[in-house]
């Protein structure tokens, strides 16, 4: 046993005496593909910022997220904690059947207000704009029954019902919570990943449909399996199950003649498919939609009608997008975490007649970038 240990201890050693010589000679990343997020960059030595303490602090998360090998030691860090029955870690629960769960985050009641606020006056502006909100529930709270034992967080389900009391009537309400609910024992979450899978948006659209009276019919659609080698963010950031390899499905209709064009109006480029195929074999294959997140994109189809919808979402809405084109002559998407615009400036610039915010409950109750973004544009001085 002792033999072992030392084994051990001489592995650990060496591997931290590698990464404190191969730090300083390795570029700094900007992105972490397999957590998804940007990584704190070195921070600029200023007097002001050594007194107030600022310096320290981001310099202490610049060397948290540009540690050489942080992928291997988070994931070494996990396994050991595991082994000690450790069931979370970087806010993410091992389930039951290897489920991962995104902890349920308690409500930013100021950034909460500030968006509620910021939509009511919105609709208020553009009262003949017809605007629909739907909040997707987390697998936290509609899975529960697959967290770890003594588990217990917060209601999504009271947050979100909160959120639906103080919104304005003008904004019509697309019942997401009830839909996951009803088909929770089918697969309408990743096992590896935070978002819905291709399931359960297809029920989530089908609600959408009945609202926004699109003619739908759900057996004009079929399933396509596009990968079976999906590894999640959830995996990734916490280190557990990254050898799971699960499917990522699209359901897309068996007779669909609708062309368009997709414009990245940040980055100036075109293409003409709302999938990235070559995503599929990066970190995150969940980027097969659209590319990933961009804070601008303009659908413009051949649709003959005059619905031009603008889209105010996170990342739940990208596999949500595809199943929209064939009834809208234009969607805007737009990311607020992103877009350093305003919403009236969208409104007029595209004509824009409807209006759906669809967003995570996580992403809902913690963003404080909404309300900045429907903020009315304020007039010049005369």
């Amino acid at each position: 046993m002792k033999r072992g240990n030392k084994r051990v201890g001489i592995i650990f050693l060496t591997v931290i005496l590698a990464l404190a010589v191969l730090g300083p000679v390795i570029r700094d990343k900007k992105i972490s593909e397999e957590e998804n997020r940007t990584l704190a960059q070195r921070p600029e030595l200023t007097f002001h910022g050594v007194l107030s303490g600022n310096f320290m602090k981001k310099y202490e998360a610049y060397v948290s997220d540009q540690f050489v090998g942080r992928s291997v030691w988070r994931i070494f860090h996990a396994s050991l904690k595991r082994i000690g029955g450790n069931r979370e870690e970087n806010g993410v629960y091992l389930g039951k059947n290897g489920q991962l769960l995104e902890k349920i985050e308690p409500p930013k009641k100021e950034y909460v207000e500030n968006t509620v606020r910021g939509m009511n006056d919105f609709q208020g502006r553009y009262p003949e704009v017809t605007m629909r909100m739907m909040l997707v529930p987390d697998a936290g709270e509609i899975l529960q029954e697959k967290l770890p034992p003594l588990v217990r967080q917060a209601s999504q389900t009271d947050m979100i019902e909160g959120v639906r009391e103080e919104l304005s009537p003008g904004i019509r309400w697309v019942e997401a919570q009830r839909v996951m609910e009803d088909h929770k024992e089918e697969n309408i979450y990743y096992k590896t990943d935070h978002h819905w899978t291709g399931t359960g948006v297809f029920y989530a659209f089908l609600e959408y449909g009945k609202e926004a009276e699109l003619p739908l019919d759900e057996s004009a659609y079929k399933k396509y399996p596009v990968t079976t080698q999906f590894n999640g963010a959830l995996s990734k950031t916490s280190g557990f199950r990254r050898g799971e390899k699960e499917k990522i499905e699209l359901y897309l209709p068996k007779e669909d003649h609708t062309k368009y064009v997709v414009s990245y109006v940040e980055n100036q480029k075109k293409r003409t498919s709302l999938y990235d195929e070559k995503q599929l074999d990066t970190q995150n294959g969940y980027q097969v939609f659209q590319g990933g997140n961009y804070s601008l994109l303009d659908i413009r189809t051949d649709v003959k009608n005059t619905r031009r919808l603008l889209l105010v979402k996170d990342s739940f809405a990208n596999s949500f997008v595809p199943f929209l084109t064939p009834f809208y002559q234009e969607i805007v998407m737009v990311d607020p975490r992103y877009y350093a615009g305003n919403a009236d400036e969208l409104m007029d610039t595209y004509g824009i007649n409807e209006v759906l915010f669809l967003y995570s409950g996580n992403t809902f109750f913690q963003d404080n970038n909404i309300g900045g973004f429907l903020k009315p544009v304020e007039s010049g001085s005369s």
